[in-house]
């Protein structure tokens, strides 16, 4: 990183730290109004930006100083990005070595201010996990997150010729293209990698999806005959990946309040090859339409609206934009939208309830509370579906992700089936 680039940085984290808006938003719109900025400039930007995001209150307890430019250097250095000899070149008055700064979080007794996380997401995740455990855990959540993209089975459905492809277009060592461990068909590339030019992007392909939420759609276990709700299907990737798993064969409907999102949904229907996929604009989850198609469904995804702290290793904002108040607001609203979207189900149909959270406020505590209210619904164990589908996963009853055994975001899922 050289000076101009430093000063751009700079720039990105005061208006971060000056808006209310996400994170990947801020820095989109700064890029926007940047375009004399290349592809290695914005990489670096972008690198100092989340990092600096991801560990703040670790450099606020290491410097003892609010400088953004301090926190810069601190994660230049700390990274491994750069040397001591060229930062010092960047900024002489900044004395402290890379040798330094880990000493000085080495000495940092608190674990939620060595990783960077408000106490009480560190209190809840001391009840989930043992001490032996919680260490290796929070060293994941303080890590930034691979890319992870998912093939189009409705184009390809041979994941190493796609592989083969990425390798050759790709300036990467082979190694680092790698299969995700989980997702039969998912592929694994190093975080940072630029893969929008590539022609198999452009021709609908592959699709960036984390492992996590590729494997919510084989919970799904939709076949070709089945009439199939995405009632949150928000950016769409679940609803892509889903119509995809369908072979492009029965009927998917992708429900969402965000007309933008839908018109965007849309162009990647297109792209993916999809024409099995309706999308359909609803004024909240009590409208008339979710009415007039009472019972009608033999799936529903409710992939619900959350904290989304299970993906703080790509948006790490958002550890600092929730508190306990917030998830029991957000809870309420989640159980409605799961108890109003699963009147869609038809006998011995399935709901499928989704969060990219591993809060128990917006998971176990939903469940529970629709399940008691819901005579019925009876609990599917998710071990059967993933059994089915030969993927390697051990769970009980719910698919909870574990950080420390996972590698990917955290995200979980209960199934329902009705009963009567």
């Amino acid at each position: 990183m050289n000076r101009f680039l430093l000063e751009k940085t700079k720039e990105v984290l005061t208006e971060y730290s000056s808006s209310t808006r996400p994170a990947d938003s801020i820095i989109s719109y700064f890029f926007r109004n940047n375009k004399n900025l290349g592809l290695n400039e914005r990489s670096q930007v972008a690198e100092s930006y989340f990092g600096v995001i991801r560990n703040q209150l670790l450099y606020q307890t290491i410097l003892d100083s609010d400088d953004v430019e301090k926190f810069i250097l601190c994660d230049l250095s700390m990274s491994g990005e750069m040397t001591d000899d060229d930062i010092q070149k960047l900024n002489p008055d900044f004395a402290l070595t890379q040798e330094d700064l880990k000493q000085q979080k080495n000495k940092i007794k608190e674990l939620w201010i060595k990783y960077s996380l408000p106490q009480w997401i560190f209190d809840e995740l001391k009840k989930t996990y043992e001490s032996s455990q919680l260490e290796k855990v929070l060293e994941s959540l303080a890590s930034p997150s691979y890319i992870d993209l998912r093939i189009n089975l409705m184009k390809e459905k041979n994941r190493d010729v796609i592989m083969s492809n990425l390798k050759s277009n790709l300036n990467l060592n082979e190694k680092k293209i790698q299969s995700t461990p989980f997702s039969p068909i998912g592929i694994r590339l190093p975080r940072g990698t630029q893969i929008q030019d590539l022609k198999i992007f452009k021709d609908g392909l592959i699709e960036v999806q984390d492992e996590g939420s590729q494997l919510l759609s084989y919970l799904v276990d939709a076949n070709r005959n089945h009439m199939v709700a995405d009632f949150c299907a928000g950016a769409g990737g679940k609803t892509l990946g889903i119509a995809a798993l369908m072979s492009g064969s029965g009927r998917l409907y992708a429900f969402d309040v965000s007309d933008k999102r839908l018109m965007n949904l849309k162009k990647r229907f297109k792209r993916s090859g999809l024409s099995n996929v309706v999308s359909h604009l609803i004024k909240n989850e009590n409208d008339i339409r979710i009415k007039r198609l009472k019972g009608k469904f033999d799936r529903v995804l409710v992939d619900s609206p959350c904290s989304g702290l299970g993906t703080i290793r790509r948006n790490p904002d958002l550890k600092w934009k929730h508190d306990l108040s917030t998830l029991i607001e957000l809870q309420e609203k989640q159980f409605n939208i799961l108890q109003s979207a699963s009147r869609l189900c038809k006998l011995y149909g399935r709901v499928i309830y989704a969060t990219c959270s591993f809060m128990p406020q917006e998971n176990e505590d939903v469940v529970n509370r629709f399940i008691k209210d819901n005579n019925n619904f009876k609990i599917i164990d998710v071990q059967s579906i993933l059994d089915k589908y030969q993927i390697p996963m051990k769970m009980d009853t719910f698919f909870k992700i574990r950080f420390n055994e996972h590698n990917m975001d955290g995200f979980y899922a209960a199934v329902f089936e009705r009963v009567s």
